[in-house]
């Protein structure tokens, strides 16, 4: 039991899990920026690819 106690008392180690749950977060952020931007990115593509196609063929 004081194994327990001593275990819940000790605050080593606090700000290495705070630093790893900021860069979690930030990490999330990025990946839904970056498969937003991605899906304008492909709509832009097909986009220039439609209108050349159309100036070419006309």
């Amino acid at each position: 039991m004081a194994f327990f106690r001593k275990l819940i008392a000790d605050t080593t180690g606090t700000s290495a899990v705070e630093y790893g749950i900021i860069c979690g977060l930030m990490v999330t952020g990025i990946l839904v920026g970056v498969q937003g931007l991605g899906a304008e990115v492909v709509e832009s593509y097909n986009s220039t690819a439609e209108a050349v196609h159309n100036a070419s063929a006309g």
